[in-house]
């Protein structure tokens, strides 16, 4: 599984990306495979930035190693990447991911990853990636930061402090009409007349105990719209966002990234698509691409509800999910009460491990045919350091498995640490923005960028040539740089070569100017 293995099969993939082709912004046609490959080439050798590269693309050696590295016959300026890039779908950019996956099942690289009777643990979680004030796409989320918020009620509470500030608070019943009152920034309340705010009176003809949730929910959204509308100077931030998964084990740095799914407006979209509808259609992929692959996903707190674990059931995806007191009140009331099994022993690092579980308990009070089951867990270090954890799981729990159970639900920061931060500090400029477009440009790059990060754990765990020069370096940043600075400044023929160089040192050239 070496460099040119594994972008030999995302070029082939990209090659099959057709879009509808622009009027060229100079004077040559550069077909989109450069230039994905060129932005691939970009997070692959990190670039600060895609104007870093736009200056450097024209040199001649890096031109020899675009095309001998990266298959690039001609490197498309910024401008241009940016306006072919921003045509592109996002989806297309997922099949290059299950490629990679594929080459690594086919080398049996899986095997170090299995864990609990031969699953797979896929760790979650969501990113932000990109978030202005001023720069937008149509498919840019947006947020309101005055937004208000609806409540729709039967008497207005004597205690003003329990309503939020900015709330407006419509109230009826039977024997009165719809009064309407607007809780300021201050905790004042404002009478709101019903004619005042546009298209509420048509929706108010019937009393609350008759409207709909459809209906109720359609006159928030009116209430709201309407409020937006008046605040002329009210804070919006325009974001991308987008939620990753992972294949991690407790035992290994690494990580294998699934293709990120972007959380966007999609065409015609009204409101913002969330990280739960996001996590959904990327464990559907997953499920698709890869389906006889035992998945245990591993999640935060957020994650814990009813819908979402009833979605992992119908993917055949098993889960161990965090809960906390403060979000699942009825199951930690229930636990206080309950006779949970209890178990402790101490590993030869001298922790001592402690456990509370109980199999097959209610996790909230409105689903109560919905069973789960419980663990908490107290990590006591040599010198009295003490960590506290929870979890639910359909695992079912018992001594044997409890201790590789607590492990598992641990190994989720791996999809911060090991995932998100190293593409925020090990130079791949998480971070930056390399340029937003007016449609998918912002979520092509980042795809690119985790593509580029695939590649690179995928070489770290399973090809020795890259093994051999990464033990060249303490930090895989200075191997970084090493790679970046060769290629701008050799004629480099094959990945083998470069990594042969590095790992193994190389013929060094006088430097003698041109003088002509």
């Amino acid at each position: 599984m070496s460099a040119k293995g594994l972008l030999l099969s995302v070029y082939e993939h990209f090659k099959s990306i057709s879009i509808t082709d622009k009027t060229p912004l100079d004077s040559e046609s550069i077909s989109i495979t450069d230039c994905l490959m060129s932005g691939l080439a970009m997070f692959g050798l990190k670039f600060p930035s895609l104007l870093k590269f736009d200056e450097q693309r024209k040199e001649t050696p890096i031109k020899h190693n675009l095309k001998t590295l990266y298959n690039v016959e001609q490197a498309p300026s910024d401008t241009y990447m940016r306006e072919r890039c921003d045509e592109v779908d996002p989806k297309y950019i997922r099949t290059a991911f299950k490629k990679i996956m594929s080459l690594v099942q086919r080398g049996n690289g899986l095997k170090k990853f299995e864990y609990l009777d031969n699953h797979y643990l896929l760790a979650g979680d969501g990113t932000g990636f990109f978030s202005s004030s001023k720069v937008k796409c149509e498919n840019c989320c947006v947020k309101h930061h005055n937004k208000c918020n609806v409540k729709i009620i039967g008497y207005l509470a004597k205690d003003l402090s329990i309503y939020k500030k900015n709330t407006y608070l419509l109230i009826n019943n039977s024997d009165q009409d719809w009064i309407i009152w607007f809780i300021n920034s201050s905790k004042e309340k404002i009478a709101v007349e019903v004619d005042s705010i546009l298209n509420l009176k048509d929706l108010l003809t019937k009393t609350r105990t008759k409207l709909s949730n459809k209906e109720k929910k359609q006159i928030k959204v009116v209430v709201s719209t309407d409020y937006n509308s008046k605040q002329t100077d009210a804070k919006i931030t325009f974001y991308h966002n987008m939620f990753c998964a992972a294949i991690v084990h407790p035992n290994l740095k690494l990580v294998l990234p699934l293709a990120p799914e972007p959380i966007m407006k999609t065409d015609g979209a009204s409101k913002n698509d969330c990280e739960y509808n996001a996590a959904k259609r990327i464990y559907a992929d997953a499920r698709r691409e890869h389906p006889h692959l035992k998945f245990i996903v591993v999640e935060d707190s957020i994650a814990s509800n009813v819908p979402h674990l009833t979605d992992l059931k119908n993917l055949n995806m098993r889960y161990i999910v965090g809960v906390k007191p403060g979000d699942h009140k009825f199951l930690f009331n229930f636990i206080k009460d309950a006779s949970c099994n209890e178990y402790s022993h101490t590993t030869d690092d001298g922790v001592t491990h402690t456990y509370r579980y109980l199999n097959n308990v209610q996790l909230n009070k409105s689903h109560s045919k919905f069973k789960t089951n419980f663990l908490e867990y107290w990590e006591t270090s040599p010198n009295g350091n003490v960590q506290h954890f929870c979890w639910v799981t359909d695992i079912f729990i018992t001594e044997k498995n409890i201790y590789q159970i607590m492990q598992g639900g641990r190994v989720n920061w791996k999809i911060e640490n090991n995932t998100f931060n190293t593409l925020k500090n090990q130079n791949y400029h998480f971070s930056h923005n390399f340029g937003h477009g007016k449609k998918h440009l912002c979520s092509v790059f980042s795809m690119l960028m985790m593509l580029a990060f695939f590649i690179d754990q995928v070489q770290e765990l399973y090809c020795d040539l890259f093994k051999g020069a990464r033990l060249k370096f303490k930090s895989r940043t200075s191997l970084w740089e090493k790679i970046r600075g060769m290629t701008k400044e050799f004629y480099i023929d094959s990945w083998d070569d470069l990594f042969n160089s590095i790992a193994g040192g190389y013929e060094k050239a006088k430097l003698v100017p041109n003088t002509s």
